[in-house]
Parts: C-alpha cells; sequence; structure tokens
C-alpha cells in the first residue's frame, strides 16, 4: 500500500494549503491510484483472458439488448441506428453505476480504515478512477460501432469531455454519499439491486427519450443518467450540439450534491471506524 503519512484529521483540515497538506494530497491520489490498480487486478486475478472477458461481457451484453429490444420488441434509436443506440446508452450507465456499486465500500474496506488516517473518500474514489477503463473503452467502442455503421465522427465531439465530466461528477457523489450512508443503514446495501434496475429502466438506455409519455418528460431532464446518455448521443452518433445550458446546470448540480456528501463524509468520519 501506498505509504501515507498518519496525522489527525483536524489538523489536515486548518491549514488545506500548507506544504505538509498538499504533501499529503499527493500521497492520498497516489493512495487512490493504488486502490484502483487493487481492485482491477482483483477483478481480473485467475483469468488468463482478463481482458477478452472485459471487453467481451459487454459486447454480448449490449448484442442481446439490441436483438431483444430491435427485432423482437421493435424498439429503434430514431435517427440512429439501434446497435449504435445502445452502446452509447450501455457505456453511460455502466460507468453511472460505478458509483451505485461503490455503498458497500467502506464496509469491505473496514480493516484499512482502522489502520492508517486518510481521507475517507479515498475508498469509494477509488472505484470510480478504476472504472474509467471500462469508460475510456467504451467511448471508443462508440465511434468505432457508429464507424461500421456508416456514421463518421463529427466536430460535436469536442464537446464529449463536458458530457462525460457531468456523469464523472454525479457518479464520484453518489459513490461517496452511498458509501457513508450505507455503513449507518445496511439496508441500502440490500436496496440497491432494485433501485439500480428501477433507474436503468426508467432512464432512456434502451429507447430513445421521444418514446416517454409527455406526463414523464420532465423525468428525461432531471434524471442526470437521461440527460447523460441523450447528450452523448447527440455529439457522438448525430452530429447535433448539445443542450448547454441543461448541461452546465447538470454540472452545478453535480457539483453540489459532491461537495455535500464530502462535507457530509467528513463531518461522521469519526464515526464510521466504529461502526464498520
Amino acid at each position: 500500500m501506498t505509504d501515507v503519512t498518519v496525522e489527525p484529521a483536524a489538523r489536515y483540515a486548518r491549514r488545506p494549503f500548507s506544504a505538509a497538506n498538499l504533501r499529503r494530497a499527493r500521497s492520498e491520489a497516489r493512495l487512490t491510484v493504488s486502490f484502483a490498480r487493487r481492485e482491477l487486478h482483483s477483478k481480473y486475478r485467475q483469468s488468463a483472458l482478463s481482458l477478452f472477458w472485459g471487453i467481451a461481457q459487454p459486447i454480448l451484453l449490449v448484442l442481446v439488448y439490441a436483438v431483444v429490444f430491435s427485432q423482437i420488441l421493435n424498439v429503434s434509436g430514431g435517427n440512429i441506428p439501434y446497435l449504435s443506440f445502445v452502446v452509447a446508452g450501455i457505456v453511460v450507465w455502466r460507468y453511472f453505476t460505478a458509483g451505485l456499486n461503490q455503498a458497500t465500500s467502506f464496509i469491505d474496506r473496514s480493516s484499512v480504515l482502522s489502520k492508517v488516517y486518510f481521507r475517507r473518500e479515498v475508498i469509494p474514489l477509488s472505484g470510480c478512477v478504476a472504472a474509467l477503463l471500462d469508460l475510456g473503452v467504451g467511448l471508443v467502442a462508440i465511434v468505432g460501432v457508429a464507424w461500421i455503421q456508416g456514421i463518421s465522427p463529427s466536430i460535436t465531439l469536442v464537446a464529449l469531455p463536458l458530457v462525460i465530466a457531468v456523469l464523472l461528477v454525479y457518479t464520484v457523489a453518489i459513490a461517496i454519499l452511498l458509501a457513508t450512508i450505507t455503513v449507518f443503514v445496511r439496508d441500502v446495501a440490500h436496496a440497491m439491486p432494485t433501485i439500480s434496475q428501477v433507474l436503468f429502466l426508467a432512464s432512456p438506455i434502451l429507447y430513445p427519450e421521444s418514446q416517454i409519455p409527455s406526463t414523464l418528460k420532465f423525468l428525461g431532464t432531471v434524471n442526470p443518467v437521461a440527460v447523460v446518455a441523450e447528450a452523448t448521443r447527440a455529439v457522438s452518433l448525430e452530429g447535433i450540439w448539445p443542450n448547454f445550458n441543461l448541461l452546465l446546470l447538470h454540472l452545478s448540480i453535480g457539483t453540489a450534491l459532491l461537495v455535500g456528501s464530502v462535507f457530509y463524509l467528513r463531518a461522521i468520519e469519526d464515526r464510521i471506524v466504529d461502526v464498520v
């Protein structure tokens, strides 16, 4: 494990931009990367074809969805070939679930928490960092599948970093918040599979937003997964600019949620070690 100097939390917070705290921030950044590497190693260890399965599993999942929804249920992607449509949605969704999956991260790493002090948000954050590998592969897959289906890259791709920034901020914020709450309310961990499934079906991942009833259209605006999925398709598949006002609004909301989650965690972090 990356070495981290043990210092009281109060001392760390007193002068946030002191040389000592900047060194500690670098140490915790290295610790985050170290945890992320361990998570990736744990995910793919004892598998001779680890990279293959990491790519093949989502591809097979997308193909199943594409066949069932486009050929059996007659769902279309509107102006977008359905396979490309689904790939974009699944890539966004898979990264977002990386945040949901961090609900038990403090509990899973309880032994580490009791040994040394470091910013507790490092643990759920490392899970989100590890998932960046899958996200990067997924973004390449979106462009690749689109090219195979005759969709050429457009200048609108330059807006993709803003879209991904919204996804990252929300995912990390929810990861930290869920990890903190689950320490004290273990039922959250049991409820997460159901919540995840409901959110998946309620988001335009496998169907276009145009198929949402007019009375529920507002959900496409308030649901960050829907906003990011639609914006990803717009810039990478349709060659049109996203709704920048909506993206900036969600970036602001996501940032506020992230800051609030971190402050909530730090307010009760001394109790976490005793509970886990």
